[in-house]
């Protein structure tokens, strides 16, 4: 999946879009950035294999926030606003 938002991208203008060679648009990109943050494709182990420079990978992944799963916003927005998630059972 990872690989899949990563071929999304747009190289020239930036953002990511819903297939390969479409237009990128915010809401794909929104999703995308968080679809890559929950995978783990932004953690500098990932970032490490990808760039051949690891000092390169560890300030790329410094650059993004941890996403949280249930609000889809970074982790410290979540937190600093005190959002709390409940879980139903049934």
């Amino acid at each position: 999946l990872a690989d899949f938002i990563v071929k999304c991208q747009d190289d020239d203008d930036g953002g990511i879009a819903d297939r390969p060679g479409d237009m990128a648009d915010v809401f794909h990109t929104f999703f995308g950035i968080a679809g890559l943050s929950l995978l783990g494709y932004l953690s500098p182990n990932k970032l490490e294999i990808s760039c051949s420079d690891s000092t390169n990978a560890s300030a790329i992944s410094d650059q993004y926030r941890t996403i949280d799963p249930v609000y889809a916003l970074p982790s410290d927005i979540v937190e600093r606003l005190s959002l709390k998630s409940q879980v139903i059972t049934s």
